[in-house]
């Protein structure tokens, strides 16, 4: 006797298990299988699933012209080729819907924000390295670099932060911070690779603006203590500067994590070696309703703080207080068909 074939069994894994796969992405309340891929990714998955669905529908198609006769179509089959047509919207990528409403939503004056962020940002960058080259000492060797990996896994941390808190509350609606700072957060959602268009102004503003007013401090000090001064501090200042150097380029180092092609190597070994975020294990994140591994600098936080239920702690807390629901305008976004 001929016995019919099991079913597969798909292990419930943890999020690593789940990364190594296909991404799953948000689109009209399916889940749908994609592949994270480099810059066109989008648009070429697109096109195989729309060759697909054609293939699959001409055999209806021809049933339905033998049944319903020559040069008539009945409302059923009217219908249907209306809900087909909607179905074949693009469910994520560039011609999605609501990615192309929030791409028109980027303004001049935002581009302008930008570029006055990198300039400043990247001067007292430049400036404080400077100052900081004369306050070193070799009897701080060992404080200057516990510093600086303190600075890396606060940079981490608050990528974290930001990238949650943009990514579960608010609106694009808000006044200001909407369009302003929320939006690039919904578009790259249903649009991951936008990020890989971006140039380094539009992908690097917003966090050299966030960086401007402690360097600025740091600047002051460097430029107003005593020597002495400064060398009983120059550890702190060391993990000040490299907190904001990580908190500065964390958006770059996003941004490689969604690039496939044409990496320097030296990227990429960072990236293998886990010195920064690497592309797979961002892929986490990605999967609807993207709801863990916020941490984006170098990604270290991401299992522990998912190990303990972090976020979903701090969700829960707001969520009895104000009674919004986690990531509703996110969802909304992603089901925009019009």
């Amino acid at each position: 006797m001929l016995l019919p074939p099991l079913p597969l069994l798909e292990p419930r894994g943890a999020p690593e298990a789940r990364a190594a796969g296909p991404e799953i992405l948000l689109g009209q309340g399916q889940a749908q299988p994609r592949e994270q891929r480099g810059r066109g990714g989008a648009e070429e998955e697109e096109e195989e699933d729309a060759e697909e669905e054609g293939e699959e529908r001409q055999p209806r198609g021809r049933a339905g012209d033998m049944a319903g006769g020559a040069g008539s179509e009945s409302p059923e089959a009217a219908s249907a080729a209306q809900e087909a047509a909607e179905g074949a919207a693009p469910r994520w990528g560039s011609q999605h819907a609501g990615a192309r409403e929030l791409a028109e939503l980027y303004s001049p004056g935002k581009r302008l924000q930008e570029w006055i962020s990198v300039i400043l940002c990247f001067s007292l960058m430049s400036f404080n390295f400077y100052k900081l080259l004369f306050c070193l000492r070799l009897e701080h060797a060992f404080s200057i670099i516990v510093a600086i990996l303190a600075g890396v896994i606060t940079a981490d941390f608050f990528s974290g932060l930001v990238h949650w808190g943009a990514d579960t509350w608010g609106s694009v609606d808000l006044p200001i911070v909407g369009k302003a700072f929320i939006r690039p957060f919904r578009e790259h959602h249903i649009d991951p690779t936008a990020i890989t268009r971006h140039d380094f102004i539009e992908t690097n503003g917003d966090n050299c603006m966030l960086a401007v007013l402690p360097l600025a401090k740091m600047a002051y000090k460097l430029v107003s203590l005593p020597p002495e001064a400064l060398y009983q501090t120059c550890p702190w200042e060391c993990y000040v500067f490299a907190l904001a150097v990580f908190a500065t380029l964390t958006n770059q180092i996003h941004k490689w994590s969604h690039t496939y092609f044409g990496l320097p190597h030296w990227v990429i070994f960072l990236q293998d070696w886990h010195i920064i975020l690497p592309r797979k294990h961002h892929r986490i994140h990605h999967v609807s309703p993207h709801e863990t591994y916020f941490c984006i600098t170098t990604g270290w936080l991401n299992y522990p703080l998912e190990k303990i239920g972090f976020w979903r702690f701090l969700e829960n807390i707001i969520q009895r207080l104000t009674g919004e629901k986690p990531r509703a305008d996110d969802m909304k976004w992603a089901q925009k068909i019009k």
